[in-house]
């Protein structure tokens, strides 16, 4: 703006000023009074403004305040209220003097507002849809919760009396805490100490427990492995009794192999041969040359098809007993 512009501008407020100071105050303006109105009268009168706010923001010319109104006092629903315009008056006053892209601007929010007033007033609830509002309202309200005249039961006010009571223990403790700061690093050591012999306990439980479970699978190993034994040799007893010494012998073979199965010097598995078996054991074990004299008579006598006499089968047996003994 040219220096002599603002210079004159200038001069004009102070002018207007002293004529403002000098001249008294100004008669006070009246508003009219609100004209009643439908939500249907409303709603036109609306749109009618957002039809003037639409041509001010095209024309500058267009921007007549005077086509606003009055205000409007709207009932004919649940709620009575008054619509002022104001704001749009003033608006317009202020966009016949703007530039053009502050006028669209200015008018751009004038109808941004009057279409949220006319979206509210075409939502506008009805008396039935206030009633129900209101029922349901009353059914909540009438709920125990909001009942301030029932005498609350026994349980409950032992149940307060509790939460009471541990309310103001925990304040007690936390005030001490405050008052003794050793406190914290004394409880957690107490507590980190109770959790490490807690922890040791369950430890030693636990090993305890496997021993356990240990000592019965070896004891029911044990078990199983003379069960087998005893079948063995009462088997090798009937073949030898009733003169079958061939058989006698086989089955003194295996009682044997039962006896070492039960030692652990190898799981049991049918599968293997009797040469097998003598590999599985160590050579360096006094129970190596034993069985090895056993396999042979055993070999000769089964897999060489010859028969056994009564001699053979001591010989069998006195094999056996030496490797439950050694």
């Amino acid at each position: 703006m040219p220096r002599h512009a603002v210079l004159r501008n200038g001069v004009g407020v102070a002018a207007a000023l002293f004529f403002a100071a000098t001249a008294g105050p100004l008669p006070a303006q009246t508003n009219p009074a609100p004209q009643p109105a439908t939500l249907a009268d409303y709603a036109a009168h609306l749109r009618s403004l957002r039809a003037l706010a639409a041509a001010c923001a095209q024309k500058a010319d267009a921007c007549d305040d005077a086509r606003v109104g009055t205000d409007d006092r709207v009932t004919g629903g649940p709620v009575t209220f008054i619509a002022r315009y104001d704001w749009l008056s003033s608006a317009l006053s202020t966009a016949k003097t703007s530039s053009a892209a502050d006028r669209g601007q200015l008018m751009q929010r004038a109808e941004q507002r009057i279409e949220a007033d006319l979206a509210d007033a075409q939502s506008a609830p009805g008396e039935s849809n206030f009633a129900r509002a209101r029922a349901r309202a009353n059914a909540i309200l009438a709920s125990r919760e909001f009942d301030t005249t029932t005498i609350p039961s026994l349980r409950e006010r032992i149940l307060a009396r509790i939460y009471d009571w541990l309310s103001r223990l925990l304040g007690r403790v936390a005030a001490f805490g405050a008052r003794s700061p050793w406190i914290a690093p004394l409880l957690e050591w107490l507590l980190g100490t109770v959790a490490g012999a807690l922890l040791l306990a369950w430890v030693f439980r636990t090993l305890q427990n496997q021993r356990r479970r240990v000592d019965v699978e070896a004891t029911r190993h044990s078990e199983q492995t003379e069960a087998r034994i005893r079948n063995w040799l009462r088997d090798a007893e009937t073949c030898a009794a009733r003169g079958a010494f061939r058989d006698a012998v086989h089955c003194l073979y295996w009682a044997s192999i039962a006896s070492l199965e039960g030692r652990r010097l190898w799981q049991p598995d049918r599968s293997r041969t009797p040469r097998e078996y003598l590999r599985l054991l160590d050579p360096a074990s006094p129970l190596s040359p034993i069985l090895r004299r056993q396999t042979r008579s055993f070999e000769t006598i089964w897999y060489g098809l010859r028969s056994a006499s009564p001699a053979d089968y001591e010989h069998a047996l006195d094999l056996h007993r030496q490797l439950r003994a050694a």
